[in-house]
């Protein structure tokens, strides 16, 4: 399966305007934010998606919780077992993960700990006032 070559463009139309100014950042190095015990988050959003680099201590928790926004949460190093809703399994480096909004999680690092990125739409409002008040 292939994307249709009229996806890239040999002209484009572009004003030289932003809606907003784009940043470049290195998320390792952004403020984190302790979600949890051993559980740190380092956000960073535009306006209509937000990611978060988060790192887990070895068998640390993040606990049960629910939120209004879709979340797709991808690991890059370490296991992680995830429960969404009823449902529950270890995911390895390279698994994906789409939680809907509003159903129930949690997140349990292995003994190796954890790295991924939880992506977000909307927004999380709250994790940029928690960012906007350090």
């Amino acid at each position: 399966m292939t994307i249709d070559r009229s996806y890239f463009k040999d002209h484009t139309v572009w004003d030289g305007t932003y809606p907003y100014p784009p940043e470049f950042k290195h998320m390792p190095d952004l403020a984190g934010l302790e979600a949890a015990p051993g559980v740190l988050l380092r956000p960073f959003w535009g306006e209509r998606l937000m990611a978060s680099y988060v790192t887990f201590a070895p068998d640390s928790i993040a606990p049960l919780h629910q939120h209004d926004q879709e979340q797709l949460s991808l690991v890059l190093k370490g296991r992680l077992f995830f429960t969404v809703g009823d449902q529950s399994q270890w995911m390895d480096v390279g698994d994906v993960v789409s939680i809907p909004p509003g159903v129930p999680h949690s997140a349990t690092a292995g003994p190796d700990g954890a790295l991924a990125v939880d992506m977000f739409s909307p927004p999380r409002e709250g994790f940029q006032r928690a960012s906007d008040s350090k």
